[in-house]
């Protein structure tokens, strides 16, 4: 990640977990939310809006936007409601994993230099930094108390899930390829030269191939043709031109792998992983809604 690219989610931390501001201090067209007496303006908004969209090539079109506003200052105001229930809480913060956090940030940033020129340019002091990444900490450890902990998948559950879902634990049957691809024919008829000399074929890919090689190729990731064309090659087989929309293609199957189921120790970990992912989604959404039937919350937009 580039030092810029960094500061910029640095700087998406410190709107999303910025100090809450009393309401009187602000004038009242800024404000777009008010969560139990703390604010958000438009204005951390708006930055917010202007980092997720930094380093994209297109901009992003008025509708889009409008979207994207809505949805983030949505969760603007859930990450102010934990906040909150955090402070409520009294949770306490490490200091050593708060200066862990500002080190990571330096090394990132390549230099002390350059991580004092950042903050500079953002206006934003160490001090105010550390506060900061103190609030995303105290969020991340209540999360952690409320959802994490209570998340629990037993292995029954992880064999029914193996059982019912038996058609996402198949291998399709697979040829693994090497792929020349050229655009024109003057250079296909150079490439097929080469071929025909004895030439080594990853040579010739070397030499002219103008796209990744293909690799693995599994039943029902190709157009039916393509796909045909490709599992039609013996172990072994250089193959004829294959004509695409923008170029030739010439195939090389080096192995065919027959379909095959994998085992429930095989992917164990991974189903875990999901249905802890779908628990922990579930409890948090539900504690959240939670939070936000107990507060008060106005939006002005």
């Amino acid at each position: 990640m580039s030092v810029k690219r960094y500061f910029v989610c640095v700087l998406l931390l410190m709107c999303v977990f910025s100090a809450p501001h009393p309401v009187f201090a602000e004038k009242i067209e800024q404000i777009v939310a008010i969560v139990n007496g703390d604010i958000i303006t438009d204005e951390e908004l708006s930055l917010f809006i202007k980092m997720e969209f930094a380093g994209e090539e297109k901009k992003a079109d008025q509708k889009e936007v409008v979207e994207f506003r809505k949805d983030l200052l949505n969760r603007m105001i859930e990450d102010r409601l934990i906040l909150q229930e955090a402070k409520r809480q009294q949770l306490k913060v490490d200091d050593n994993m708060i200066e862990d956090r500002i080190r990571e940030i330096k090394f990132r940033a390549g230099s002390e230099i350059h991580f004092e020129m950042a903050l500079k340019s953002q206006g934003i002091s160490v001090n105010e930094l550390r506060e900061k990444l103190k609030n995303q900490l105290l969020i991340y450890s209540l999360i952690q108390r409320e959802v994490k902990d209570k998340v629990v998948v037993s292995p029954k559950e992880i064999t029914d899930y193996f059982q019912e879902h038996q058609d996402k634990f198949l291998t399709p049957e697979t040829v693994i390829v090497d792929s020349i691809f050229v655009k024109d024919e003057v250079t296909l008829e150079k490439a097929q030269a080469e071929l025909s000399s004895g030439i080594d074929f990853l040579t010739v890919v070397n030499n002219y191939s103008q796209k990744s090689n293909l690799g693995d190729v599994r039943r029902g990731q190709l157009k039916k043709e393509l796909e045909d064309f490709i599992f039609s090659l013996g172990v072994g087989q250089c193959s004829r031109p294959f004509k695409t929309e923008d170029g030739y293609y010439i195939f090389m199957a080096k192995e065919k792998l027959t379909p095959s189921k994998r085992s429930i120790e095989d992917v164990k970990d991974a189903i875990k992983a999901h249905l802890d992912d779908e628990k922990t989604e579930k409890i948090l959404r539900e504690w959240i809604e939670g939070l936000k039937d107990k507060a008060y919350i106005s939006i002005r937009e």
